[in-house]
């Protein structure tokens, strides 16, 4: 008789701690990670605050890399872990750029 192949995926206990470990990092880490180093551009060595705003255009394509970078690094965790078998995790990965900014600006955190 012969074995049909079986798929197995991950844990739900594993899948669970990767995803609320992915939470911050992808939600909030990752996008401050990619400003910080795009601001620290404009103000290298022999970029100072001589009135001409380039600092200022750095901070700005910082500003808004950030949170592209965020967005599209989850939908590649997302579509990357969804055809690994895992289920809580692409959803995590897919809504963590939001999540974080809608929980700062809800005041939920400061009632």
């Amino acid at each position: 008789m012969t074995s049909i192949p079986m798929r197995v995926g991950p844990t739900r206990p594993k899948d669970a701690a990767l995803a609320l470990l992915a939470l911050p990092l992808l939600g909030g880490v990752l996008p401050f990670v990619v400003f910080f180093l795009v601001a620290c551009l404009g103000s290298g060595p022999g970029h100072g605050d001589d009135g001409d705003g380039l600092m200022w255009a750095f901070l700005g394509i910082g500003m808004l890399a950030a949170p592209v970078v965020a967005l599209a690094v989850g939908l590649v965790v997302a579509f990357r872990t969804r055809r690994s078998g895992y289920r809580f995790l692409p959803v995590t990965a897919a809504l963590s750029p939001f999540l974080l900014p809608v929980v700062f600006s809800s005041g939920v955190l400061w009632r």
